[in-house]
């Protein structure tokens, strides 16, 4: 899914709640905003107070399909 976040409210609240053990972002960061990231998360997790950890936190999106793929074929 797409995500067009032009205030910036979810990028911000991504880059606050990242933690170990998400990966570490190589990218992505254009303007003290995220930008062009994928996160894929494990299936059944949900959002509550704090973002859950992501198993894919990456971007441009174009440079990590292989990521994607793998993340999205974790169950």
């Amino acid at each position: 899914m797409q995500f067009w976040d032009k205030e910036h409210l979810l990028a911000t609240r991504m880059a606050r709640d990242a933690r170990k053990p998400q990966p570490v972002l190589e990218c992505c960061v254009q303007n003290n905003h995220l930008w062009d990231l994928v996160a894929v998360y494990r299936p059944g997790v949900t959002w509550d107070a704090v973002m859950p950890t992501a198993i894919v936190f990456d971007g441009p999106v174009v440079y990590v399909k292989e990521e994607i793929v793998k993340g999205i074929a974790m169950k």
